[in-house]
Order: C-alpha cells, then structure tokens, then sequence
C-alpha cells in the first residue's frame, strides 16, 4: 500500500471507532414513523427529492411519489424510473444507496422488482427500536440534536427550538406566547418578555439550543433597528394577524420587526447560555436565491453580541472558506458541517482543508445528518467518515499534521466539540 492508503485506512479505522456526537436531525418521533407504511420512495425523499425536480420531474408527480396514501409502490416507480438515472450518480442518491446497502442488502434500483423488494425489507424493518438499530448499532451516534421538539427521546435525541414563528411574529406565535404568559402581548416589550419567559421554561425542559432559517426567505444581513420602528410593524401585525387570517405585510415592511427580534434573541441566548443555529449556505430544495445565504452578511453579530455563541450551520456551505474567516476573526463563531457533506464530498474536502489551517480545533464540528428519514443518516455519515479521512490524509502526507494530531482533530469534531458547544 502507498502512504495515501496507508494513512487513509488508519484514519478511517479511528473515525469507525467514535461514538458520534450529530449535531443536527430533523426526525420524526419513533412511532410517527412506526404508525407509516414506508416503501422505497422514503429513500428518494430528503434531499433527492430537490434532485428530482433538478431532473425535470414535475413536482405534482414528486409530490404523488412522496405521499403515503397513494399511488402503489408500481405507480410510484414508474413515475421516479424515468429520473432516477439522472440523479443515481449524486451525493444525494449516493448516501441514499450507501444506506440501502448496510441496512437492507439493496445498492440500487435497477427494476420494479428492486424497488419493491426494498419495500418490503424496509417494512419488515419498521418495528419498535428502528431509531435505536439504526442511529446506536449501526451509525455509533451516542446522542442527535433534533431539531423541532421538546418531547423527543432524550436516550437518543437532545432538542434544538426553531425560532423562526417568534422573529416573524405569526399568529400561532402570539397564541404560544399568551397561552404560556397568561397576558395578552399587546405590545412589543410585553411580546419580547413573554419571548424570554417560554424560552427560558424551554430550556428547563432541557433545550439544548435556538435556531433560526431565515435564509429561506430573505437574506442574512440583520441590521440595528430602533423600538419605535419595530413597535410600528409590530402593532401593524399584532391588528392584521392576531385573529383569524395571517397578516398580509410584505418581506421589506417586515424586515424592521424580524431584525429587531432577531437581536433580542441573540441576547435571549447568551442568558440562557446556549448556542444560537444559524442556517447559512445553499438552501434546500429548489427555486432559492444563494446569495441569501452567504454567512459573511452575518459579521455585525458576533461583533456585537460578544456573549452569544454562533453555529453557522452548514459551514456556509459552498461558502465555507467565508464562514472559516468569520470563526477566525470572531471566538464566539462555530462551524458546523452539517449537510455540507452530503452536498458535495469534493467541495467539503477542499473547504475542510481550508478549514484546519484558518479555524482553531475546537470551533469545528464535524457532522450532522440533517434528515428526516433515519435511515438516511448511516448513508450521510459513510460519505462524511470518507471526507474526513481524504482531507487528513493530505494535510498528513503533505507534512502538516502527524497522524495523532489528525486524530485529536477528529475527536474534537466529532465528538467533544458538539459535546461542549450544546451540553450534551
């Protein structure tokens, strides 16, 4: 074996050896998925399912694939098998096969007859215990941030809260807020510290940390704004949509309101000692505008909220040298690779080599499946194990790093950096 293999093998036999600390799930409750009938689409879905429409599929036929009532598994292969050629060679349908393969003896579909017997293997998979097999046994994940509730597992989940209904001030907000508060938030300041009250009786029930998507829907520079020109779109939304149909302000007339919420939550956040998620880089699906989402447009926070820690989920992702600049300059800024793996193997190696020589080594976390199917975490983790090994396996042969600081690198993003940085 020549060097590359040499070291490349022994840093994959480190990282199959960690338990796992992942940063970011998106799963539903065990028995949800236990309560479903799942066939072969459920591996098309997450993710591929963008690549899908990426393809050409209309997304009337994408959505018909993805639903569980309808059509049979034979009507669903014929709508995905015209497409399924075009995307089987990506990084999405590539996890998606890694974890056909490990969890069911299947690598690809070439055929109705594969596409059903998938079905059936997963159906006969889908018993009590599914999360424990799949993310314990089969991945080595000790514990998942999950991202959504308070109610999840806490075996094997510990729970990130979205704050994106609280920044946007959506009716189903004011209602959450005033059946916990017991007083109606008829104006701003009453809003934000019955804000402050829910969140800190969350993080009681042990959340772990705040996170945000705002790069959906507008872009991530968030700028100072006064009371007085918040209050004013604040009362504006409070009359529009605090009873029976949503408010029908617009993104520009918004943007005071969500900037000024935005900040509070930063320092929500600090008070509450736990790390506020951002979602930076490529968004999902299809039909977004990138440039949303350039982590650099977020600088003005850590500058100003130096007690606040900032996850830039993603990386940045394709921008990941961008987002390593902002965790150089700024000690309260953090990465996480999350997803950025599963993109794009060649892009996350070129930015991961970037990143051990701008980013301090505990700063870096280094994996997060960022799914909705369980399943799908083994195939994402293989692609990310890989990733690793390549990037360090370069930096190693090219003289930078001895084989034991790759290791302490690898342990710290994998383990004691999500460890520490969410308190799990």
């Amino acid at each position: 074996m020549s060097a590359d293999e040499t070291t490349y093998a022994a840093l994959m036999e480190i990282l199959e050896a960690l338990d796992i600390v992942d940063s970011h799930e998106h799963l539903p409750p065990e028995a949800a998925r236990l309560q479903r009938a799942p066939d072969f689409s459920l591996f098309f879905s997450h993710y591929c399912y963008g690549d899908l429409l990426a393809a050409g599929m209309p997304k009337a036929d994408a959505r018909r694939v993805l639903c569980d009532e309808a059509p049979t598994v034979a009507e669903k292969w014929a709508l995905v098998s015209p497409y399924y050629p075009a995307i089987a060679d990506g990084s999405y349908a590539r996890a998606a096969h890694r974890a056909m393969e490990r969890l069911y003896g299947i690598a690809r579909l070439e055929s109705l007859a594969d596409a059903e017997a998938l079905t059936r293997a997963m159906r006969a998979n889908n018993t009590p215990g599914l999360y424990r097999r799949v993310l314990n046994e089969a991945c080595g994940i000790r514990i998942a941030l999950n991202y959504g509730s308070l109610d999840d597992d806490p075996a094997l989940f510990a729970p990130v809260i979205f704050v994106n209904d609280f920044i946007d001030a959506r009716p189903a907000a004011f209602q959450e807020l005033d059946a916990h508060g017991g007083v109606p938030c008829t104006t701003l300041d009453r809003y934000v510290d019955a804000l402050r009250g829910l969140l800190h009786a969350y993080r009681a029930r042990g959340m772990r940390g705040l996170k945000h998507s705002l790069a959906y829907t507008r872009d991530l520079s968030f700028a100072p704004v006064t009371h007085a020109d918040a209050e004013a779109v604040f009362n504006r939304l409070a009359e529009e949509g605090y009873g029976w149909r949503e408010a029908v302000l617009g993104y520009r007339e918004c943007r005071p309101l969500q900037d000024y919420l935005l900040y509070r939550l930063c320092e929500i956040a600090a008070e509450l000692d736990v790390p506020f998620v951002m979602h930076t880089g490529m968004q999902a699906h299809d039909r977004h505008r990138a440039d949303d989402a350039r982590p650099g447009q977020l600088w003005n926070l850590p500058h100003r909220f130096t007690a606040t820690r900032f996850v830039l989920l993603h990386a940045g992702f394709p921008w990941l040298e961008d987002a390593a600049l902002l965790a150089k300059q700024y000690p309260n800024v953090y990465l996480d690779l999350a997803w950025a793996h599963l993109l794009s193997p060649d892009i996350a190696v070129r930015g991961l080599r970037a990143i051990v020589d701008l980013v301090p080594m505990n700063k870096v976390i280094g994996f997060g499946g960022d799914y909705s199917v369980v399943e799908k975490v083994y195939g994402h983790l293989v692609l990310a194990r890989r990733n690793l090994a390549r990037a360090f396996t370069e930096k190693i042969v090219a003289g930078d790093l001895t084989l034991p600081r790759a290791q302490a690198w690898l342990r710290a993003m994998l383990q004691d950096n999500p460890a520490r940085i969410f308190a799990v």
